[in-house]
């Protein structure tokens, strides 16, 4: 079964290092928010599509400690698997794509539709990470099946029935800021090869790894660096399911048959 250490600690490794940072580091963004209003240099709205730090910084903006919360919450597990199969530097060079990614076609839109309109939070990526894990997962089990029941839905859509539940339920979030960071999140699980083609080279990814060793070496021994050059089989590598690893019996009760048959991601 499903177990949350293999999310946490990923192949029974210490948690990853880039993963573990950000999440520090959005604690110390919030709190010196209460001291120098930085978010209000870091929220982007479609006014701000040619401003190159607000699409690339506004996930790192909260609001709110319940907004950090669940945004972390949501983040540690995907980001922690993604970067254990990915490389640690890889990984932030994702993190920093994607998020212009989501944010330019949010401000694009945008210009039409809602112009005065901010987002700021990490929950865009955490969108971005459910649509890449539900693409790959669906490779594997096309159908997620409701727990004790006979309901089932396409595993690719789950990303999306929780947009509209979370938009139904939590008054202020973005729904398009949600909808945009999931679109890129299936892009990246689709067309993983063809993203990796605005990536920086792995040569380049190691040369700064090889500049940035003294700082990788004060990096405590309770998280974990994925290095570049560990990454090899990245691009062969077949995706291996979260779910049934550790769950060798089906994860619900097949059905007999006959032989014959101001808005920002995540909160207010």
């Amino acid at each position: 079964m499903f177990r949350w250490s293999d999310l946490t600690r990923p192949n029974g490794q210490p948690p990853s290092a880039l993963t573990t940072g950000l999440l520090a580091f959005l604690l110390l963004l919030f709190c010196l928010n209460k001291v120098i209003p930085i978010n209000d240099a870091m929220s982007l709205s479609p006014k701000g599509i040619f401003n190159p730090g607000r699409l690339s910084n506004y996930p790192l903006a909260h609001l709110s400690l319940f907004h950090l919360f669940f945004n972390a919450f949501s983040l540690v597990g995907p980001l922690n698997v993604f970067e254990s199969q990915h490389g640690t530097v890889h990984t932030g060079v994702v993190l920093n794509l994607t998020a212009v990614m989501t944010g330019l076609l949010y401000c694009l839109f945008g210009k039409l539709f809602y112009p005065d309109t901010s987002i700021a939070g990490a929950s865009g990526w955490c969108f971005t990470f459910f649509g890449y894990f539900s693409y790959k997962e669906s490779a594997i089990s096309p159908r997620y099946h409701i727990p004790n029941s006979n309901f089932a839905f396409p595993t690719v859509l789950a990303p999306m029935v929780l947009l509209i539940l979370i938009s139904i339920l939590v008054p202020g979030v973005s729904f398009w800021g949600h909808f945009f960071a999931l679109m890129v999140g299936y892009f990246l699980g689709a067309k993983e090869k063809a993203f990796r083609k605005i990536m920086p080279p792995s040569w380049i990814i190691e040369k700064i790894e090889d500049k940035a060793e003294p700082l990788i070496r004060l990096i405590p021994s309770w998280v974990k660096f994925y290095r570049e050059k560990d990454m090899t089989e990245r691009d062969v590598a077949k995706y291996t399911s979260l779910f049934a690893p550790h769950d060798p019996l089906p994860l619900h009760n097949a059905v007999e048959t006959q032989p014959s048959g101001g808005r920002v991601l995540g909160t207010a």
